[in-house]
């Protein structure tokens, strides 16, 4: 998360560091962003990166948290098993607006290199079959998002996969 002095700065500042960000992240795995480059792109002075960021890492979370807060607004808050076919057309929705918010480069990044870098955690399990349920929906939604930002060319067929494989389990 950015350190307070970036909340403070103006609006056009704050977008002007972002874009850098975006930019740098999208080009870049983390292992290999550098922030000359980021400070250079954003018109900053170095010094002033470490006053709005504790690090590249630092940097990273918060350009790839305002970038899924854009690019889920609007989806259904749960999979459930009565919003499947509409699910399946919000992750349309998704991969649209992660293109025209230009963040499809840096979500490509993100999981092709930079995913491992700030640790996984284990789902929470659950006895209960409805919670198990919504549970392997999320998991099947997530890594279809997944396949087709990595393989955008399979996105039609993808979706009609996923669509078929919950249709089945619907009743379950």
């Amino acid at each position: 998360m950015p350190l307070p002095t970036f909340n403070h700065l103006p609006a056009d500042k704050q977008a002007r560091v972002r874009a850098a960000l975006l930019e740098e992240f999208s080009q870049y795995p983390l292992a290999q962003a550098q922030v000359a480059r980021i400070v250079k792109s954003a018109g900053i002075a170095r010094g002033a990166f470490y006053k709005y960021y504790a690090d590249l890492n630092d940097a990273y979370r918060d350009l790839f948290g305002v970038a899924m807060q854009a690019i889920h607004q609007g989806m259904p808050a749960r999979p459930t098993a009565d919003n499947i076919p509409a699910y399946v057309d919000t992750i349309r929705e998704f991969m649209a607006r992660t293109d025209q918010s230009g963040y499809r480069r840096l979500i490509a990044m993100h999981y092709r290199y930079n995913e491992g870098a700030f640790g996984a955690q284990p789902t929470k399990l659950t006895a209960d079959p409805q919670a198990a349920r919504e549970w392997a929906r999320t998991v099947l939604y997530h890594q279809t998002v997944r396949d087709i930002v990595l393989a955008p060319e399979t996105q039609a067929a993808r979706l009609k996969q996923l669509e078929a494989a919950l249709l089945v389990g619907k009743d379950a």
